[in-house]
């Protein structure tokens, strides 16, 4: 089910690469390009890394780079699209994730208000450990171990972040492209069309998955309904 996910992450990683390669042999044009390209950097390393974690089943170690990524990766492109918030942060002052929110949600090529405000709301929930989200591992009653990925994951929740973690591949490559359009494909006059397929499958894959959700929760809550005294402090999650 996974597989083509990967395959599909892969393909945008490479773009990224190939992006950085050819802006790497040019100067920055300006603060705000100099913004740009330290973000750039940060959102690919925390991105790049938190899929191999995702699949371990890990989610909640997962989770700090993949909230890393979605707040660089939106400071990045209100930097893009308004130079002054490049500005504004490279001098060390503090902006906040609502004030980027509103600053995407101003230009047509940002994001809307909902979309930013849903991520943002998913990226609070494990911000502080909670008993929601603390995995009940039942040491000294029936497990002897329980250090590291032991027992079944939860494949609900691996295709949610795999789903998130596409869906910021998907923004991230897009806003780079878009912002050095002119200078990728003055050198690579094949790249616009390869992104496009990229994109493309992208697409495919996210609805795929999505299509997965229903059946795996309803597959997980029967299993709670089978063992539910063991699962006593497990809740599962609002998919509305």
């Amino acid at each position: 089910m996974f597989k083509p996910y990967v395959e599909v992450t892969d393909a945008y990683a490479e773009l990224v690469c190939e992006i950085v390669s050819i802006i790497g042999d040019t100067k920055p044009v300006s603060l705000q390009d100099v913004v740009i390209r330290d973000l750039l950097s940060d959102v690919f390393d925390a991105l790049h890394e938190a899929r191999r974690i995702i699949l371990t089943g890990k989610c909640s170690i997962a989770y700090p780079l993949a909230r890393r990524v979605y707040e660089s990766l939106s400071l990045m492109t209100a930097s893009v699209l308004n130079p002054a918030v490049a500005a504004k942060w490279h001098a060390g002052k503090e902006i906040s994730n609502a004030d980027v929110r509103k600053e995407l949600a101003k230009h047509p090529l940002g994001e809307t208000e909902e979309s930013t405000k849903w991520l943002y709301n998913f990226f609070c929930i494990a911000t502080h450990p909670n008993r929601d989200l603390v995995q009940r591992r039942f040491l000294g009653e029936g497990n002897q171990f329980v250090l590291g990925a032991i027992g079944v994951p939860s494949l609900y929740l691996v295709t949610e972040y795999c789903m998130i973690h596409l869906r910021m591949w998907f923004w991230f490559t897009a806003v780079l492209i878009h912002h050095y359009h002119s200078i990728v494909v003055s050198r690579s006059s094949h790249f616009g069309g390869r992104y496009l397929k990229v994109a493309h499958v992208a697409q495919k894959i996210q609805a795929e998955l999505n299509r997965h959700l229903d059946r795996l929760l309803n597959e997980e809550k029967q299993t709670y309904e089978k063992n539910a005294d063991a699962y006593r402090h497990y809740r599962f999650p609002n998919v509305s």
